[in-house]
């Protein structure tokens, strides 16, 4: 039982992708990132949040709320079947013991297309263990998230249905004050499905922190 545990454990090590460091989503590789942020080109100009991605994320004070099991159990992630782009079924039901992150990504020049690589990198750091599903949100006219050839990254359809539980969840956090659709609002659901993390405007540090402690549970389960 003890050798099986340590090579679970190596596995998740080497699953985690710590050796995966300096890539263009840890750092700014741009010039007057501060300047740009406060100018709001993060929303405006396509080629900013790819130069400054850690100042683009900061500039709008990431932060980030728990929720506890009985929170998490009246989301509108469970219990509630969801279409991607493809036609295709999605049930939160199914990624049981698995870390799910559910990306909703305001439809922003250079912003969406950005958190959509991200995240696709974040699935190659974290191979097998984590699976990632995108809602876009309303931004500005036209702006369109170019899908990946053989991406794993699940893209919703638009919700628009005002009956639909979750813009009548997201209306509800919108009136607490604890929901921005302007930015990136990230939920990160735990393997057991007992706690969800909510994340304004993650980065690829962000992610990387809560992914490793979502997997020493999953090392326990």
């Amino acid at each position: 039982m003890m050798m099986m545990r340590s090579v679970f454990s190596l596995l998740v090590l080497l699953l985690s992708g710590h050796v995966v460091l300096g890539n263009k989503y840890d750092h700014d590789t741009g010039s007057n990132c501060k300047e740009k942020a406060e100018k709001e080109y993060c929303t405006k100009d396509p080629h900013t949040y790819f130069e400054c991605p850690i100042t683009c994320a900061e500039y709008k004070k990431p932060q980030h709320e728990t929720w506890g099991a009985h929170e998490a159990k009246e989301s509108p992630f469970y219990n509630y079947a969801f279409k991607d782009i493809n036609g295709k079924t999605i049930r939160f039901d199914n990624y049981d013991g698995e870390i799910v992150i559910v990306a909703l990504i305001p439809m922003y020049p250079g912003l969406a297309q950005f958190h959509y690589e991200l995240l696709n990198h974040v699935l190659d750091v974290y191979k097998y263990v984590v699976d990632v599903i995108v809602l876009p949100m309303e931004g500005q006219d036209g702006i369109m998230i170019e899908p990946k050839a053989g991406s794993r990254v699940k893209i919703l359809e638009g919700v628009a249905d005002g009956s639909h539980r979750l813009p009548v969840y997201l209306t509800r956090l919108i009136q607490e004050g604890k929901f921005d659709p302007t930015v990136l609002n990230s939920f990160i659901i735990s393997p057991s499905a007992d706690h969800i993390t909510m994340h304004i405007q993650p980065d690829m540090r962000t992610y990387r922190k809560f992914i490793d402690h979502n997997l020493k549970e999953m090392e326990e389960l």
